[in-house]
């Protein structure tokens, strides 16, 4: 079929109804075509499947263009079946986007090709909502924002709620966005405090607290990498939403989908100021009496965590020794860390200068580079221009060289190592979150508890929430310190209710812990210690207090570890986290479709190894036994893709309980992740060097050959 090319435009709804049947046609083809890749033959569930594909594509798209949206957002669908951008029609309508754990989350631009997606990135960046790119109901743009704020106010006006704070982190769009949702809060007789420039998800939790908010949104993608954006919700606790409001508002955003006022867009008031103080408050650093103090809204938010430090003598005592790096990593961390230090008295701190102010388009990364304080790909850039800037010298010099992510809630860590330990890890080493975890929490326990003037002094009800990947390191510590520890799904979301329900019994929380470097510290339900969501300069505040500690004590943080790792009653836990690709994510019909080939093929041996066990033959990987297998799935996304589809990740007990490999689908990326734990008993000093090298090993053995083993092949 010949496209008509002419410029006598048709009304788009019936151009698309002309070309719907070619456009079928196309896809069905390009679909089919990825399948073909993949397998030797096509069989009939493929078939089914790649008309399921289709189907699910067409009727996003012919939603999109039968919805009541402005027509340009129509018309960029049918210039890009003009030009036969199928692949990014495909991205842009294979899915609907829909509330999360948080929020929602997607990317901004939807083309394939890595040059085209930034230049995609920097025009929206440039010319915002005039950007001519495709949208589409799996991507982030106005429109899809507007559905799921709209569905969102519904919920609130039914809950009477009448007071939310927005704020916004430094990705492309997010000033845009946030001005947009605050359009509509304020027309909808809602009042909004606004944050006037990029802050960071901690702050935004705090404001909500402190302004007995209803609700908070803070636009963000967290440490997704630049192509993406989305928003979070905070409760009026501070905290994620648990799975009950969730649900609430996902079933409000489906029932009011088709009611949303999309005519804003022709007006919306982008000069928010212009609204009277009756509806609005603005959170500016230039602040007057219709505004809010930033300054004064930071300087509570930091004397909240300064409150926490328990060792001030020794901080002011040894402030002038400590030597430290950080890296805001073009996103929202510099302006809380600078003065967190200046309150600590911490002017040693070298800034990487070109990372310091928020920038959009993050040009110190790849376009597919993820911005996760755990990725040792994104330490290697840090380490890189910090040499850059100030010299080898300085940096083996350096305390610790540390990074928040792009919305500050996450804090990396990176050591330079000694000299005895180069040849396990080279000249520095990212500290992995389960040791800092392990650090922080002995700490807590053997250090500070034992302060009479200490908030962690009275233990009798404390407890501790682990997500069920991170280390077992802290389980054996509270087993030491008379703790309860307990486990929660992935996610800070689960990890919250936990700790509320907890309070319900006045039990006191003395760490939130995350592997991928969520950290918090909730306190009890008469005494909030701090918010209840993951805080990465809360996280860097108890890291430079335990460095002057290990200085008062002439010692290192590397040898506090090493003291914890030869303790019989705790013990040395090697971990290892490897990511399905490494530096890549899995994307298009293709990568969906390599992606659950490796579930599935996870999933069949999974029963091969209980067939195995049940023989009492069981399988050997790098030469221990597969003991038991443990299949994690909450149903959450079994209409995607199949019954009982292990979300949660399935877990293979080798030798012991403490011995296990985890393999589970990211949340927020799309890429496969390896959780590899091996505990080493009989650990002393004589021994501790050539067993860390060993093990460090070993892991990573374990890492591989598991790789190995859940390969794909061409094959059916």
């Amino acid at each position: 079929m010949k496209i008509n090319l002419s410029n006598n435009e048709l009304n788009p709804i019936l151009e698309f109804e002309n070309l719907k049947n070619y456009v079928e046609k196309k896809l069905s083809a390009v679909v089919e075509e990825e399948f073909i890749k993949n397998f030797s033959y096509l069989n009939k569930e493929h078939c089914k499947e790649i008309k399921r594909i289709v189907e699910k594509i067409l009727n996003n798209l012919k939603n999109w263009m039968n919805d009541e949206i402005p027509e340009k957002y129509k018309k960029y669908v049918i210039a890009a079946i003009k030009k036969e951008k199928w692949d990014d029609i495909i991205e842009a309508f294979k899915e609907e986007l829909t509330f999360g754990t948080s929020g929602i989350r997607g990317k901004l631009v939807v083309s394939l090709n890595e040059n085209e997606s930034y230049d995609n990135l920097k025009n929206l960046n440039a010319v915002g909502f005039n950007s001519q790119i495709l949208r589409g109901t799996n991507s982030i743009n106005e429109i899809t924002i507007m559905k799921n704020i709209f569905g969102l106010i519904k919920y609130m006006q039914k809950e009477n709620y009448s007071k939310v704070v927005i704020g916004f982190d430094s990705r492309v769009c997010s000033h845009l966005f946030s001005r947009l949702i605050a359009d509509m809060f304020v027309k909808n007789h809602f009042f909004v405090v606004l944050f006037d420039e990029s802050n960071s998800l901690p702050e935004l939790s705090f404001a909500v607290t402190h302004f007995n908010a209803d609700l908070g949104i803070e636009i963000t993608a967290s440490h997704n990498d630049k192509r993406y954006n989305g928003y979070k919700l905070i409760t009026k606790l501070g905290s994620p939403p648990p799975s009950s409001l969730r649900e609430k508002i996902t079933k409000e955003i489906f029932n009011n989908s088709k009611n949303t006022p999309y005519n804003i867009l022709n007006n919306f008031e982008k000069n928010i100021e212009n609204y009277d103080s009756e509806h609005i408050l603005i959170i500016k650093n230039n602040s007057n009496e219709q505004n809010y103090s930033r300054k004064k809204l930071n300087e509570l938010y930091l004397k909240q965590i300064i409150n926490l430090i328990s060792n001030t003598e020794i901080i002011q005592q040894q402030s002038s020794k400590i030597n430290f790096g950080y890296s805001a990593l073009h996103g929202t961390g510099y302006n809380s860390t600078l003065q967190l230090c200046e309150k600590m008295n911490i002017k040693n701190v070298k800034y990487i200068s070109n990372m310091i102010l928020p920038n959009s388009l993050f040009p110190s990364f790849s376009i597919k580079q993820i911005l996760d304080p755990s990725d040792t790909n994104t330490a290697n850039v840090i380490v890189d221009l910090f040499r850059k800037q100030y010299g080898l010298e300085k940096f083996s010099q350096m305390d610790f060289l540390c990074y928040t992510d792009p919305d500050a809630d996450r804090l990396g860590i990176i050591l330079p190592t000694t000299e005895n330990e180069q040849s396990i890890y080279g000249s520095w080493k990212l500290l992995k979150a389960n040791d800092v975890w392990t650090l922080f929490l002995w700490y807590i326990l053997e250090i500070i508890s034992k302060k009479n003037n200490s908030i962690f002094s009275k233990l009798d009800k404390a407890f501790i929430v682990k997500s069920f990947v991170t280390s077992d390191s802290l389980l054996y510590i509270c087993k030491k310190y008379g703790i309860e520890c307990i486990e929660s799904k992935v996610g800070f979301s689960d990890i919250t209710s936990i700790v509320l329900e907890k309070w319900k019994n006045n039990q006191t929380n003395i760490g939130m812990f995350e592997e991928s470097c969520g950290f918090g510290l909730a306190g009890n339900v008469t005494n909030h210690y701090h918010i209840l969501e993951k805080d990465g300069i809360m996280s860097l505040a108890l890291f430079i207090e335990i460095v002057a500690y290990a200085k008062s004590q002439n010692t290192s943080i590397q040898n506090i570890l090493n003291k914890i790792y030869q303790d019989p009653e705790i013990g040395f836990f090697v971990t290892n986290r490897k990511e399905l690709p490494e530096k890549d994510v899995f994307e298009g019909i293709n990568g969906e479709i390599v992606l659950q080939k490796i579930l599935k093929n996870v999933e069949k041996i999974s029963k091969m190894c209980v067939k195995q066990i049940d023989l009492e033959k069981p399988m050997i990987i790098s030469d221990l036994p597969i003991t038991k297998v443990t299949k994690f799935s909450t149903g959450r996304y079994d209409d995607r893709f199949w019954k009982n589809f292990p979300d949660e990740g399935i877990k293979f007990t080798l030798d012991s309980p403490t011995n296990h490999i985890t393999i589970r689908a990211s949340g927020t990326e799309p890429k496969i992740r390896i959780f590899v734990q091996y505990k080493a008993d009989n650990i002393n000093k004589n021994n501790l060097l050539e067993r860390k090298m060993f093990l460090e090993q070993f892991v990573k053995k374990l890492s591989d050959d598991i790789e190995n083993l859940i390969k794909i092949s061409n094959s059916n």
